[in-house]
């Protein structure tokens, strides 16, 4: 234990003799004070609140992920070209005590920026930390997979569903319906009424339906009706926004079990909607400060992976091809959802089709580092929910930093033989 915290103790002072510290921290303070300034808002204080969170503290945050991974990458193999490594070894250190003290000032040093950051976003103006945040809780649903093997077999039989389809595998057909399912509608006609079960909550405070009527064509619908929880009822009239929050004024029942929302739909016209995506429920949560400290335990995880895998590159790569690797790799994190999400694989040419797969494939292997999901909360007054905190900690500060510091151990002294 004694030498991991001299190793931590020697790179946090190369830290500080080469200055990176410091600057990085006056990069950190110049961009989170001086950018609302030059990013021209709507004029009100939401949205400055929204470019400094959005903009300010989400930047911040990418400056800091960029800086550090780069430097985790750099840091083993640097020290592995210049035969500084053996000098180390022999002392004797273990391998994984030189990568977990390497990993763990460099985390130092991160978890340092990230709270200056949250402390200057504290400090703003718009920013009140008694202001309520919200839990979001979607309608219980059957399964994206039980949705897909119910859709399968009337797919097949529609006229208009491509050949080339019609011939793929049934597990496939049935992969690409469950990621479709979120898009499907559901029409509330004139004089109908729609339900949608939730499941059981507490209702410490206000509760809201949040309505979302916008899509890939940014289509929105006049709203009229009446919405019933228990004996909590909430009109809503001619809602033209994207999204749109009915406050709902009344008892609600304390019961045990789900709770079943009611719409009336009292409007001329049908109303379309998609259950997993445009109906929700919000239930006031506690305030802004505590959000925000959630917020910023899930961002410090997050560049726990992104450090520990860019020593994991440095230990068995050259310092440029690590580098260059992790920035790639960061890149493919942010992008690759946004790919998924847009593609229609059905709509797509086989060719197509193998690239939105890859984009899948490679969503899956970087979603740990490459959410932001909880700066859109943070921005949205939308809890971070303690339980996905807790779950993130236990993943990305503990089982994925492990297990990429001891692949770093194995791949040192492999490298050093082969130098």
């Amino acid at each position: 234990m004694k030498a991991l915290w001299q190793i931590v103790k020697l790179e946090l002072l190369a830290n500080f003799r080469s200055r990176s510290f410091y600057l990085l921290t006056a990069a950190v303070v110049l961009w989170m004070t001086a950018l609302p300034a030059f990013v021209k808002s709507d004029g009100t204080s939401e949205g400055a609140r929204q470019i400094c969170i959005h903009y300010s503290l989400a930047g911040a945050f990418a400056m800091v992920l960029m800086a550090l991974a780069g430097a985790a990458a750099g840091s083993l193999s640097r020290e592995r070209a210049a035969k500084r490594l053996q000098l180390t070894a022999v002392r004797p250190v273990r391998f994984f005590t030189i990568a977990a003290g390497r990993y763990l000032a460099l985390m130092l040093v991160g978890t340092m920026q990230i709270a200056l950051a949250g402390g200057i976003l504290t400090l703003k103006s718009d920013m009140d930390l008694s202001r309520p945040c919200d839990h979001l809780l979607s309608p219980v649903l059957p399964s994206v997979w039980e949705e897909a093997e119910a859709m399968y077999s009337v797919y097949m039989q529609d006229e208009e569903t491509p050949e080339e389809v019609r011939k793929m595998d049934k597990r496939e057909v049935i992969r690409l319906l469950a990621a479709k399912a979120p898009d499907h509608y559901q029409t509330v006609a004139t004089n109908e009424t729609a339900r949608w079960f939730f499941p059981d909550f507490v209702p410490s405070g206000a509760v809201k339906v949040q309505l979302r009527f916008t899509n890939t064509y940014d289509t929105r619908e006049d709203v009229c009706g009446l919405f019933r929880l228990g004996c909590a009822e909430g009109v809503v009239s001619n809602i033209t926004q994207a999204v749109a929050k009915v406050p709902l004024a009344g008892m609600i029942d304390q019961v045990v079990g789900e709770r079943v929302l009611e719409f009336a739909n009292q409007g001329g016209g049908s109303l379309m909607l998609r259950p997993r995506r445009d109906i929700k429920l919000l239930v006031e949560a506690d305030g802004f400060g505590w959000n925000l400290v959630r917020a910023l335990l899930e961002l410090t995880a997050i560049l726990s992976v992104a450090i520990a895998f860019a020593i994991f590159l440095g230990a068995g790569l050259s310092r440029s091809v690590a580098v260059f690797t992790v920035v790639a790799f960061l890149v493919l994190a942010l992008v690759s959802p946004a790919v998924v999400e847009e593609s229609d694989e059905f709509a797509s040419n086989k060719y197509d089709r193998i690239g939105i797969r890859l984009a899948r494939v490679a969503e899956k292997i970087t979603r740990p580092a490459g959410s932001l999901a909880p700066l859109e909360k943070l921005a949205g007054d939308i809890c971070v929910e303690k339980s996905e905190v807790a779950k993130t900690i236990l993943l990305d500060f503990a089982v994925y930093p492990l297990v990429f510091i001891f692949l770093a151990a194995l791949a040192i002294p492999r490298k050093q033989d082969l130098a």
